[in-house]
């Protein structure tokens, strides 16, 4: 089975990292949602893509040198609104599990994200990624917390790198990817995530040489492959009904 991660959210209807682009995502079927996460100057994990945000009337700052109030105010569309990982969390709530891949900006961020989670009952349940930094500091509060190295070097990740960080995915851009190299990392006891893949044709061909998870922006043609539904590329903007596929990241190996 490949699993299907929508970058951001459903991106193609909603802005990236909003609640909405969220909630679609969900709505569409996919496996995971990818999240960039970056900590306010006053502790908060926030939902951002960029590092630096232009408030209204001002110079262009650094997430990291905002407020949460300070942030809130710099979208005016509500549908654009900066959530914090809190309120996302509260969207999970009876699930099983949280279908959310957090990508960590810090390693302030990764810890400050991991402490969120715990609080809500969330404990190793999402799967984390970001710089080698962010991991190593997660990694040494969690021995068990799921995570994907990004990886686009030949072979496998150094020896020292892979035994510090243990990281069930390895991140690699698709165009690097062929049948050999999905097989080497499998013999090496990773699971392949491909980025990021927003064709179809491509989707298909990725599939068939086995990799584990494909990333993409285009939600309703991954679902359609993974789910087996596929008709070939969506035409138009109707969500992919059905119930969302109910994951535990990380847990199994190399299928």
């Amino acid at each position: 089975m490949t699993l299907s991660i929508a970058l951001r959210g459903d991106t193609a209807r909603f802005p990236g990292n909003t609640l909405p682009a969220l909630r679609s995502a969900l709505r569409a079927g996919v496996d995971l949602i990818k999240i960039d996460v970056h900590l306010t100057s006053d502790g908060y994990p926030v939902l951002v893509d960029e590092r630096v945000v232009a408030l209204p009337g001002s110079e262009p700052r650094r997430i990291g040198d905002l407020t949460l109030a300070e942030l809130a105010g710099a979208r005016e569309n509500v549908e654009r609104r900066v959530p914090t990982l809190m309120e996302v969390l509260a969207e999970f709530l009876g699930r099983e599990t949280t279908p959310l891949m957090v990508d960590a900006a810090s390693p302030e961020a990764a810890l400050a994200a991991d402490t969120v989670l715990r609080e809500h009952g969330f404990v190793d349940q999402a799967l984390f990624t970001g710089p080698v930094e962010a991991l190593q500091a997660l990694r040494a509060r969690r021995p068990a917390t799921p995570m994907m190295l990004s990886w686009d070097q030949p072979g496998p990740p150094p020896e020292d790198l892979a035994r510090s960080l243990r990281p069930t995915f390895l991140g690699k851009h698709y165009t690097l990817l062929d049948r050999e190299t999905v097989g080497e990392m499998h013999r090496f006891g990773y699971r392949v995530v491909a980025w990021t893949v927003n064709e179809f044709p491509e989707m298909a061909r990725l599939i068939g040489m086995g990799v584990d998870a494909i990333a993409t922006e285009r939600v309703d043609d991954l679902v359609s492959l993974t789910s087996g539904r596929a008709q070939g590329p969506s035409s138009h903007g109707d969500p992919v009904s059905g119930p969302v596929p109910q994951v535990a990241p990380g847990v199994a190996g190399p299928d």
